[in-house]
């Protein structure tokens, strides 16, 4: 029998009942470590052997079935954070020259053509934005 702490769901429930993944993101740089963090560790690694297969078998099978459950929650995330849509918005023109005049024009041009990070346009813009520990973000 496991306990509430190794429950299989424990973890995805977890993630589920948040209404927003990524409402503890505070800056770019918790989404880029979030999006580019290091491959998931060998779940076998911390695996002690007794020599015993059936208790050996059983120590696999949990930890494995712990790196998935860990892995799916992790997945969640990213997900989340990568459809997430309530953090960006678009605006458009008749035509490329226009988008590309208004970049020009309002020295965005430099940070970008397509896709622009809020926070340097914000500072190009001379837009004030909250400090992170003032809201959050997400």
């Amino acid at each position: 029998m496991t306990s509430p702490a190794d429950d299989p769901n424990a973890a995805l429930l977890a993630q589920l009942k948040m209404s927003s993944s990524v409402s503890g993101m505070k800056s770019n740089d918790d989404v880029l470590a979030l999006l580019t963090a290091e491959p998931d560790s060998d779940p076998l690694a911390g695996v002690e052997y007794t020599g015993d297969e059936e208790d050996d078998a059983r120590a696999e099978l949990d930890a494995l079935h712990r790196g998935f459950r860990e892995r799916t929650a992790r997945e969640l995330e990213r997900m989340q954070l990568a459809t997430e849509s309530e953090y960006w918005f678009c605006v458009c023109f008749k035509s490329q020259d226009d988008k590309d005049a208004f970049l020009a024009a309002a020295g965005l041009v430099v940070i970008g053509d397509k896709y622009l990070d809020g926070y340097a346009t914000a500072e190009l813009l001379g837009v004030t934005m909250p400090e992170p520990d003032d809201t959050e973000r997400g």
